[in-house]
């Protein structure tokens, strides 16, 4: 749907990996840990379609500032999600994929030769970066994990700092690839959640990348993991606090 319309994607943190944030109509995610050009994306559009996307509070911000002048189309299964938090000029109860789907039959393809130079221009000024040191920072500890797996690792952080590092500093490419707790974020859910998706995909490599807040909250796990010979990674970014 994306390329046979010519659209730019933003995501979510729940819908990252649901679009390859490899590919150049890729924004990555918005809200408040979101990148800049995501974020002036979803503001600045004429036309936003919102595909099963709840517009939580991590998204928008104050609701009044949001896409203000924006026309919204919101498609979502649940009916108590359309109007809920944000106004749609369209609602449409539907399954999104059937939706695409008939959309995809009489593909739109235009230039907007404009809005791209623009985006372009966000992604240039705006990237996501962090100060340098002699101690390892933790952003560049989930950079060269990237690099290492080629991008092809499941990744399962827990609640934290650490969760939005990881959805920040690994570049996704298939859907369900980030698994993390979304809204009302549960601390100790990586290690878990992390042997779960090792048993159910045995042949992928499944990195638990945790805090040292979330860790201690089902450290107990590892008994687990020995004695069923569960194969996962873990990494431990220590700052030693609770950093959110």
């Amino acid at each position: 749907f994306a390329e046979s319309f010519n659209i730019p994607v933003v995501t979510t943190l729940m819908g990252v990996g649901g679009f390859p944030e490899t590919h150049p109509l890729s924004m990555k995610w918005l809200g408040m840990h979101g990148t800049v050009y995501a974020n002036n994306a979803a503001n600045e559009c004429d036309l936003l379609l919102a595909m099963g996307a709840r517009f939580d509070d991590r998204i928008t911000g104050p609701t009044d500032k949001f896409a203000v002048g924006t026309k919204i189309i919101h498609v979502d299964i649940d009916l108590s999600e359309i109007n809920k938090n944000i106004p749609a000029d369209i609602g449409v109860q539907a399954d999104v994929k059937d939706v695409l789907d008939a959309l995809n039959k009489k593909p739109i393809k235009k230039a907007y030769f404009a809005w791209h130079k623009q985006l372009k221009k966000w992604k240039k000024d705006f990237p996501l970066t962090y100060k340098e040191s002699k101690k390892i920072q933790p952003q560049y500890v989930i950079e060269t994990l990237c690099r290492l797996t080629k991008g092809k690792a499941i990744i399962v952080p827990g609640v934290g700092q650490h969760q939005m590092w990881s959805g920040q500093y690994y570049t996704y490419s298939f859907p369900r690839q980030l698994l993390t707790s979304g809204g009302l974020g549960a601390m100790g859910f990586g290690l878990p959640s992390a042997m779960g998706a090792k048993v159910a995909c045995p042949g992928k490599t499944v990195v638990n990348i945790d805090g040292d807040g979330s860790f201690q909250m089902n450290i107990q796990e590892l008994g687990t993991v020995h004695n069923e010979d569960i194969d996962i990674k873990m990494i431990i970014l220590n700052n030693q606090h609770l950093g959110m």
